[in-house]
């Protein structure tokens, strides 16, 4: 890839060169892409820096090189290519471009119309003191949480936040949008004279809008960790709650700080995607002496037959199994639950497990998890096991099928994104 005008100055106060932005981007690459990853990309570009004259951008240019992934979104008459990001030499190409901010899409490949998360975004009239939207965004996520999600709080790298809310990408955008005013409209009305939903600044009257029109399609907030072509090149900044109240202005997340934070504290979003909820206007009421199971019952007593015969259950301390009628507490399984546990048998290895019609379909990994997405390792299938396996540890005495230690080393949801013809499939 060739790189042009690496001196060419676009934070003229912060005396700050292409060459720096390309040099965040790549060195960055790995943690955004965590969260943009095959996600349609709306462009913010400063040719001549951030006092020059910019442009917004969606659809992908003729010229762009062959390896640039991009998808076609929109109406026929109005279908946009936007670019996805899929590897770290699309940021170094789109940083070239002095393309300092991105801004996603609220849904991913290859469900672009279900949104995988939803937002609220806290924008303050001009001169409001950060810390006065802090309080609300933690009085706001005090009130989100009482529906059932997780929260997670970034700054939009002006005075602004923006609260990320997980969700299982299974509703269009309308359903989520309604979800998301059913949310802000109580809270508004509770927190008036603070907080409005007026998308017109002169009908705000100096309150901070709760800005849920985000969640309309073909809507975008700053992506995590972009910058944004402002004064002091500050950076759309994931954070922890705890990080967030002791922030006194965002700015201090920037490009000279971000990438050192990053280092010796980690990725604030570590984990997004283990937290997505179903959307609580779509969810099941659970029944009293009928307990609802999200993952469903199993489909034939026989399916632990295999699991029980193996097992000594006087013996072992694995989970026997119970069926659904005589469970006296809920299964961890969500219908699409995944395990994957650490098992130090005759030999050290690791187990895949599924969620699949009332049990765990189980496969063995013998040779070690793949290093990097793409490279296959052989697994072979075992026999079923039982839901109560997902958070199982303990150490299997030694005689016993499978015996040794076994540890949970990963868990969380999983999603098939393709099915082949002999029923094995991509996730």
């Amino acid at each position: 890839m060739e790189l042009s005008n690496l001196n060419k100055v676009l934070y003229p106060d912060d005396n700050i060169i292409k060459a720096q932005v390309i040099e965040y981007y790549f060195t960055m690459a790995p943690t955004i892409l965590t969260h943009i990853k095959n996600r349609p990309l709306s462009l913010v570009r400063f040719p001549d820096g951030i006092y020059g004259e910019k442009f917004f951008q969606k659809n992908r240019p003729g010229w762009a090189p062959q390896w640039v992934e991009y998808v076609s979104l929109g109406s026929n008459d109005e279908k946009k290519d936007y670019i996805l990001a899929t590897e770290e030499a699309t940021l170094v190409w789109l940083a070239n471009l002095a393309c300092l901010e991105m801004h996603q899409i609220q849904s991913h490949k290859p469900h672009f119309d279900k949104p995988d998360y939803f937002v609220f975004d806290l924008d303050p009239p001009e001169n409001y003191p950060f810390k006065n939207v802090v309080e609300i965004a933690i009085h706001l996520k005090e009130h989100i949480e009482s529906f059932g999600y997780k929260v997670f709080p970034k700054t939009t790298g002006g005075k602004g936040i923006h609260l990320v809310l997980p969700i299982e990408p299974k509703w269009t955008y309308d359903e989520v949008f309604e979800a998301a005013r059913q949310i802000a409209k109580p809270f508004v009305e509770r927190f008036s004279a603070a907080t409005t939903l007026h998308l017109k600044k002169e009908a705000r009257k100096g309150r901070v809008l709760i800005d849920i029109f985000r969640n309309r399609n073909g809507q975008t907030i700053v992506c995590p960790y972009s910058l944004r072509g402002r004064k002091g090149a500050p950076v759309s900044m994931p954070l922890t709650w705890e990080q967030l109240e002791n922030t006194a202005e965002p700015v201090l997340f920037n490009l000279k700080t971000v990438l050192q934070q990053v280092k010796n504290e980690g990725d604030a979003w570590e984990g997004f995607a283990a937290d997505a909820a179903e959307l609580h206007t779509k969810r099941k009421i659970a029944v009293v002496k009928k307990e609802l199971e999200p993952s469903g019952k199993r489909k034939t007593p026989e399916q632990l037959e295999t699991y029980s015969k193996k097992r000594d259950f006087e013996k072992t301390p694995e989970p026997v199994g119970q069926s659904p009628s005589s469970r006296q507490t809920p299964v961890p399984g969500t219908g699409n639950s995944f395990v994957i546990h650490r098992h130090h048998a005759s030999h050290l290895h690791y187990d895949l497990r599924l969620e699949q019609a009332g049990v765990l379909k189980s496969w063995a990994v013998p040779k070690g998890l793949p290093p990097l997405p793409g490279i296959k390792r052989l697994a072979v299938q075992t026999e079923d096991h039982p839901l109560e396996y997902l958070t199982f540890e303990g150490t299997i005495p030694k005689g016993q099928y499978g015996g040794g230690g076994m540890w949970v080393y990963a868990s969380g949801k999983y999603e098939i994104t393709r099915q082949k013809k002999d029923n094995s499939f991509y996730f």
